[in-house]
């Protein structure tokens, strides 16, 4: 399964706001993160991540401040927002297949194991905080590090 290029960047930006949060938290930093210099850092289109920090805000993850200090940050502690309840508002037409418009729906048992296997990958999502995903750590799965190393493009 992937997720959309959206949900990805609204991840993105959350693990950032959640990592500022805890430096500011320890004096480290202050005030919000503006959204243009998080898009160049990541090398993300400035417009695309408007678009997603005003669904995050919509949603209450994240609240905005206008003007020459301003910026976004959370609008709770990152251990109250699981990454399931991001990838849920961010992927709001989630399914892994379209069966709707499937000649065999009628007598295919696909739908069903399909909606069991999405509702598995949402409850792993759902044990996971964001304040976690935040951790800076070696990632425990990371194919593109594995392709890496084995001298695998990717």
């Amino acid at each position: 399964m992937q997720l959309t290029q959206h949900t990805d960047y609204g991840l993105r930006l959350l693990i950032v706001l959640a990592r500022h949060a805890e430096r500011a938290a320890a004096g480290d930093a202050a005030g919000p993160v503006a959204l243009p210099e998080f898009a160049a850092s990541q090398k993300l289109s400035y417009h695309h991540v408007a678009k997603v920090a005003q669904a995050l805000a919509r949603e209450g993850f994240i609240h905005s401040r206008r003007g020459r200090s301003g910026g976004v940050a959370l609008a709770r502690p990152a251990g109250e927002i699981t990454i399931g309840q991001v990838v849920r508002v961010l992927e709001r037409a989630m399914q892994l297949a379209d069966c709707g418009r499937c000649a065999l729906r009628g007598d295919c048992s696909t739908s069903g194991f399909l909606a069991e296997a999405l509702a598995a990958f949402l409850a792993v999502l759902d044990r996971i905080t964001l304040a976690e995903a935040a951790r800076q750590h070696t990632p425990a799965f990371a194919p593109w590090a594995a392709a890496r190393d084995a001298g695998e493009p990717g």
